[in-house]
């Protein structure tokens, strides 16, 4: 078949196409626009915001092919959208956990199509927006300056399902300023995590410097996430006091030092408990390995570059979120399939991932406990060459009706070979 027919049959093939993988991205076609149109303006007041209104359409149409067996959707679109809403957000459809600063009543999945498992929905934006490279920074994404990674920013939205609602008591009544309004931490705080704070080395005699530093999840996160036991928390410092030369945000990794002055204060997950009660479900009854599909919401055929991108974002945080739970946590990214692939530890920066494999474990208490369906083969990872988008892969149905579509990575590349030749 010569190229300009097999780019013809793509292209005819896509226009009636629902839902479809190229390797392990998910891809979504928006051929009227209706979801890029979403987030245009900033949505209504007091109900869901226009992010969380394009994750709930990217999601219905996904989960209307594959199976709902996703603990979270991450959901890029393909054009640059103007919009004031056009940044990352996370959309919450299932609060598992108790005494975690959440809504323990929340069980709303039905909007996203999920009527058992989908926990929430991650909406990045338009994918022209974010770096290449998920291990360079973000810049300004609409919300001011992030001084963090484009996995910073991803690992940061994911973690909003359990973070930041944490309130303590050290025996003097409930306190709420580890924390800010907007559940993250406040800047005062050394947190070293995706979720805000600063990283702060004190310097003695009430002086300390505030800095740049690579965020992962601290221990209070992972304990929150019910990746640790309480016993393995460190303590949180917290700079009592306030100044006019506190960080605005995340200070960037090359970013010149703030010092600031207070006094020291050390918050335990005791001081947490105490506040706010036991998690529950309490490690190690928790869930280690989630289920997160990686979401490209196309207007037109999609371009190869522009899968290889999201491609490598969902690569790499298979390795990063390991690296950014001290080995406690794992994800599992690929289109279908159970079971975490365990990469190689790193350091943040990406390396080729390994092979040993851990399965899906005990869910939180709601869920039940996952079966592993078999051995995945090991998975790449990293963001060196570009990777290989797979062959066309067949999507499960889940009784809607849709029609099944195989598209493979030789048309995909039809199609802009047919590009280049004009």
């Amino acid at each position: 078949m010569n190229r300009p027919l097999a780019a013809f049959l793509l292209l005819s093939t896509l226009a009636h196409a629902q839902v479809t993988t190229v390797g392990d991205v998910i891809v979504v076609p928006d051929a009227t626009g209706s979801i890029h149109q979403r987030v245009m303006g900033f949505g209504l007041p007091g109900l869901t915001p226009a992010q969380g209104l394009a994750c709930q359409d990217a999601a219905r149409l996904a989960l209307g092919s594959l199976a709902d067996e996703y603990d979270f959707l991450v959901v890029f679109l393909s054009e640059q959208v103007p919009g004031p809403s056009n940044v990352p957000l996370f959309q919450q459809a299932r609060v598992t956990t108790q005494n975690i600063g959440q809504n323990p009543l929340l069980n709303d999945g039905a909007p996203f199509g999920s009527r058992a498992k989908l926990k929430g929905c991650i909406f990045m934006g338009s994918a022209r927006r974010l770096p290449a490279d998920p291990d360079a920074l973000a810049g300004d994404l609409g919300s001011g300056s992030l001084g963090m990674t484009g996995m910073e920013v991803l690992g940061h939205e994911l973690g909003h399902l359990w973070l930041v609602g944490a309130d303590y008591d050290t025996g003097f009544g409930k306190q709420e300023d580890l924390r800010s309004g907007d559940r993250h931490y406040q800047v005062r705080v050394d947190s070293r995590s995706v979720m805000f704070g600063s990283c702060i080395d004190p310097l003695g005699g009430g002086v300390f410097r505030v800095k740049g530093c690579a965020r992962k999840y601290n221990s209070m996160d992972q304990y929150f996430m019910g990746l640790i036991p309480p016993a393995d928390v460190e303590p949180l410092l917290l700079v009592w006091g306030q100044g006019s030369n506190d960080p605005f945000g995340p200070l960037a990794p090359a970013a010149p030092p703030v010092t600031i002055m207070g006094s020291e204060r050390r918050v335990g997950v005791e001081d947490v408990i105490r506040q706010m009660g036991a998690r529950s479900p309490a490690f190690p009854a928790t869930q280690r390995c989630f289920r997160t599909g990686f979401v490209y919401v196309a207007r037109s055929t999609p371009a190869p570059e522009a899968l290889v991108q999201v491609d490598t974002w969902r690569r790499r945080f298979e390795s990063w979120f390991t690296f950014a739970t001290d080995q406690h946590g794992f994800v599992d990214t690929r289109a279908v399939g159970t079971g975490c692939v365990v990469p190689q530890a790193d350091a943040g920066a990406p390396e080729p991932d390994a092979g040993a494999i851990v399965d899906a474990g005990m869910t939180e208490a709601d869920a039940g406990v996952e079966v592993d369906a078999g051995l995945p083969a090991p998975q790449g990872g990293g963001t060196g060459a570009a990777p290989e988008l797979l062959g066309p892969q067949q999507l499960r149905q889940t009784g809607c009706g849709c029609a099944q579509v195989e598209v493979s990575s030789a048309l995909v590349l039809a199609v802009w070979l047919l590009t280049r030749r004009r």
